[in-house]
């Protein structure tokens, strides 16, 4: 499992904007707490390749673990 942080992360439209993105290039998101902005996610990808599909939608994140 992977945990990130996305300080962008704002509202419902957010919270849809990161799940289909990660869901989209095959990962799936397990937990997605928008007061804490945290999300927990199980997917394949590497952390340049999570940045990027992230970064097309709008959002830098930070790597928790």
């Amino acid at each position: 499992m992977l945990k990130i942080k996305i300080p962008g992360m704002m509202c419902a439209h957010c919270e849809n904007a990161v799940r289909n993105a990660i869901t989209k290039a095959g990962g799936s998101v397990t937990s997605l707490d928008l007061s804490t902005k945290i999300v927990e996610l199980e997917a394949s990808l590497s952390n340049d390749q999570l940045i990027k599909i992230l970064d097309e939608v709008g959002f830098d994140i930070e790597f928790l673990n």
